[in-house]
């Protein structure tokens, strides 16, 4: 497997990263399943124009009525 390319403007190589405990860290989960996630809140979209409505969702908002999936992603 090739390791992947860093990009010219990135401050860390793939090795330094891999060397540095901090970022090591990253590649363990605290978090273990049925643990709680961290409360949050972000913007509520708007479907149509797909910018903030002004509203805001609270994961709080959920506990205890539904279950509640987090997806994490890029779609660029």
């Amino acid at each position: 497997m090739d390791a992947p390319e860093t990009p010219a403007d990135s401050p860390l190589t793939l090795e330094t990263a891999m060397a540095s405990p901090l970022y090591r860290r990253l590649m363990d989960p605290e978090l273990r399943p049925g643990d709680p996630a961290v409360p949050f809140d972000l913007p509520l979209l708007d479907p149509e124009t797909h910018r903030p409505s002004g509203e805001r969702v609270r994961l709080a908002d959920f506990t205890g009525r539904r279950p509640v999936a987090l997806v994490f992603g890029s779609y660029t």
